[in-house]
């Protein structure tokens, strides 16, 4: 009987830990997805990543690294419109190289160190934070922040 309990424990925290897993790759998928809408300037598929109120706040350090930050704050829909209009001239190519991922059942939170570049041109880094609710569509961005550094080890 001990050895069935204890079987049954096993089972049950070898499939709890799966669905931790799945869960964790599908919301680092978001993070992922928007990046490569970034880079193809796909507003409509950047938009489709938020909640209706969704939301991306970017805190720009001063490029000399003294002073305070400033802040910005974006719907899903207005990050999507600057994107999309962008006339920078090259592809924006942002990269989260080893993303941390917490997952607390519809909660989740996706962060850490970004490099952001135009075309072949180094523009910032920062840190990422992406809190992401689960919905009958999947995961979507309910708020993200960003900071933009200019002083950074690339």
């Amino acid at each position: 009987m001990k050895v069935l309990v204890v079987a049954l424990i096993l089972l049950v925290a070898g499939i709890s830990t799966q669905a931790q897993t799945d869960d964790a790759k599908a919301a680092t998928q978001v993070a992922d997805k928007l990046f490569a809408a970034m880079k193809a300037r796909d507003g409509d598929a950047i938009r489709a990543l938020f909640l209706k109120d969704g939301q991306l706040v970017a805190i720009d350090r001063p490029r000399t690294g003294d002073g305070p930050s400033t802040t910005r704050v974006f719907t899903g829909d207005a990050f999507a419109k600057l994107i999309a209009e962008s006339k920078a001239p090259g592809a924006l190519i942002e990269e989260m190289k080893n993303p941390e991922v917490k997952v607390f059942g519809d909660m989740a939170l996706v962060f850490g160190r970004y490099t952001f570049h135009v075309g072949e041109q180094f523009s910032h880094c920062g840190v990422n934070s992406f809190q992401l609710a689960r919905t009958a569509d999947g995961w979507k961005i309910a708020n993200a922040a960003s900071t933009l550094e200019f002083k950074c080890a690339h």
